[in-house]
């Protein structure tokens, strides 16, 4: 089409204006020529250019499908950090065996206790996303994890003055069945709890 459009456009000037010799005919017709030849590879490059963006759009939709099956894969909460077991808990840090339905974390003492901080952070494949910050008051038993999406990894970083020793229990809000247990104690006022959380809304 472009190199249509631009030999008509040169047959009409040489239409209008006549060569006024043999000499100005010919230098006429080798310009011609030559932008015959431009016109040509300039048509040459457009498709070379087309099949190289063809290539590159195949090669972004198959790198969105196969980050489609990886997201898929990854969609299970027990097929990534879990797979092959949850790591083992100790007195600071409570690792929950299976997930956690309306997370809540309970204070195992009839006596007061001190305040307790609870920070909450999503784990994702770049890292850790700070969820909330919330606290357990020291009149008050419980209180419900504030996570804030369903199926994923979560850890609950705890931390309390020292003084009254007593254990914190990460529970099932839905079913109330303890989940995973850690002490708090005069030299061991911080620790964190591992788990795998669901909402229940």
């Amino acid at each position: 089409m472009m190199r249509t459009r631009v030999l008509a456009a040169f047959a009409s000037v040489v239409l209008v204006a006549a060569p006024a010799s043999a000499q100005d005919a010919a230098s006429l017709a080798a310009e011609i020529s030559q932008l015959r030849g431009q016109i040509a590879f300039l048509e040459s490059q457009l498709r070379q250019r087309e099949q190289i963006l063809d290539g590159i759009r195949k090669d972004v939709k198959s790198l969105a499908d196969e980050m489609g099956e990886i997201k898929d894969r990854g969609s299970s909460p027990l097929s990534g950090p879990f797979l092959a077991g949850p790591p083992p808990s100790s007195d600071s840090v409570g690792v929950a065996k299976v997930a956690v339905f309306a997370p809540r974390i309970e204070v195992d003492s009839s006596r007061r206790h001190d305040l307790v901080t609870l920070r909450v952070k999503r784990i994702e494949a770049g890292g850790a996303k700070a969820v909330e910050e919330t606290q357990l008051g020291t009149d008050v038993v419980g209180v419900d994890v504030p996570i804030d999406q369903s199926g994923a990894l979560y850890v609950v970083d705890w931390s309390t003055s020292e003084g009254v020793s007593y254990s914190l229990l990460l529970k099932d809000g839905a079913s109330g069945q303890t989940a995973a247990t850690v002490q708090v104690k005069p030299l061991q006022n911080e620790g964190r709890f591992i788990l795998v959380g669901y909402r229940v809304d």
